[in-house]
């Protein structure tokens, strides 16, 4: 989902928006004085987003963009889930969207005047 909002709603509401962030996987896209000023997105759309960035720094990220495309239409490719299993990797692939990441609770500090 795509929300758009204002700094001062981000700022009254930064609990609920960063809950909805990391649960929902919504993106916002806040404005400071009625226009564009920032995007607030979850850490795997991020990392997915600097991903492909690195691979259109190639100077030949066109070329294999298109025949990794036509592998793909054409069914020569192999399962991540596969792969990484013959690999010994561990854990799930991208494909597999994972939850808030849990936080042990802190102690609260006392207030001191």
């Amino acid at each position: 989902m795509y929300k758009i909002i204002s700094v001062t709603d981000l700022v009254r509401n930064a609990s609920s928006i960063a809950r909805d962030v990391a649960s929902e996987g919504t993106v916002y896209r806040i404005t400071r004085g009625g226009r564009g000023s920032m995007v607030l997105v979850d850490e795997d759309y991020f990392n997915g987003w600097m991903a492909a960035l690195d691979e259109m720094r190639r100077p030949d990220w066109r070329e294999v963009h298109d025949r990794t495309s036509r592998d793909i239409i054409a069914g020569r490719g192999r399962d991540l889930d596969v792969v990484a299993k013959e690999l010994g990797l561990e854990g799930r692939s991208h494909t597999a969207r994972r939850g808030p990441a849990r936080r042990p609770a802190r102690a609260r500090r006392k207030k001191t005047r």
